[in-house]
C-alpha cells in the first residue's frame, strides 16, 4: 500500500514538473495584434509622481469633463454650472495632489480612467462634498421632511 501511494505521488510530481517546464519558454512572446490595428507599446515605467505640467493639464481636462458630464443631466444649466465648476475644481485639485505618472498618462494620452483614479475620485468627492449643505426636503403641513 505504501509503494502505491509513493508511486502515485512520484507520477504526479513528474507530470507537474513536465507541465511547468513545457509552459515556460526562454523566448519572449511577441504580442499578438489584430490585422490593421497595431497595439500601442507601453509608454514608460512608473517612476513616481507626475510632473507639474502634467498635473496642471490633468486638472484642467478633468474639471472640464466633470462639468460637462454633470451639466448633461441638469435642467437649469445656467445656475448649476457655477456650482458644478466649484465642486469639480475641488475634486480635480484633490486628485492632482498625489497623481501618479501612469494615471496621468493614461488619462491624458489614452483617455482611460484607471482603477486607482476611480478610487481617488471617490475619496476626493467625499472630501469636497462632505461640508456642502444638502438641499432641504419639502415642507408639508408644518412638519419638515
Amino acid at each position: 500500500m505504501k509503494t502505491r501511494k509513493t508511486s502515485y505521488l512520484l507520477a504526479t510530481l513528474i507530470i507537474s514538473t513536465l507541465t511547468i517546464v513545457g509552459c515556460s519558454s526562454d523566448e519572449a512572446e511577441t504580442p499578438k495584434t489584430s490585422a490593421g490595428t497595431p497595439k500601442k507599446a507601453v509608454h514608460r515605467v512608473d517612476s513616481g509622481e507626475a510632473t507639474e505640467p502634467e498635473k496642471r493639464q490633468f486638472e484642467k481636462e478633468f474639471s472640464a469633463k466633470c462639468v460637462a458630464r454633470e451639466l448633461k443631466n441638469s435642467n437649469n444649466k445656467d445656475v448649476d454650472q457655477k456650482r458644478f465648476e466649484e465642486t469639480c475644481d475641488c475634486i480635480a485639485e484633490h486628485i492632482m495632489k498625489d497623481l501618479s505618472e501612469i494615471d496621468a498618462e493614461k488619462y491624458l494620452e489614452d483617455h482611460e480612467d484607471t482603477h486607482t483614479l476611480q478610487i481617488k475620485f471617490d475619496a476626493a468627492a467625499f472630501f469636497c462634498l462632505q461640508n456642502k449643505p444638502q438641499p432641504k426636503g419639502p415642507h408639508l403641513f408644518g412638519k419638515p421632511q
